[in-house]
């Protein structure tokens, strides 16, 4: 007798264990489900970060381009005005050497 109480004791410590099993299960169910879903959140907004990630390359790549453009131009200019300054000068000596040409 005393052994199928114990036998009945244990049963009802395994049914309320079970129980409380299939709520914890229940709970990490649910907390899945959110994962999932947090989950499938985050990789379209990587997504969307990837692909904005792509047009700001793009972006820099172009903005570069221009930069070194702009940076043969103004090399350019810069050597024009050393040309044209050099052209002055000379011109400028010139007129000198003339006005001491009359002047003598």
């Amino acid at each position: 007798m005393e052994a199928l109480i114990i036998l009945k004791e244990k049963i009802e410590s395994l049914v309320s264990l079970t129980q409380q099993l299939k709520k914890e299960n229940a709970n990490l169910c649910q907390k899945q489900e959110k994962l999932q879903v947090q989950n499938n959140e985050l990789k379209t907004e990587n997504a969307k970060f990837a692909e904005d990630n792509a047009q700001l390359e793009a972006q820099i790549k172009s903005l570069e381009d221009v930069s070194i453009k702009e940076s043969g131009q103004l090399k350019e200019l810069s050597q024009d005005r050393s040309s044209a300054k050099a052209a002055v000068e000379d011109l400028i000596k010139s007129i000198d050497v003339l006005v001491e040409h009359e002047v003598q």
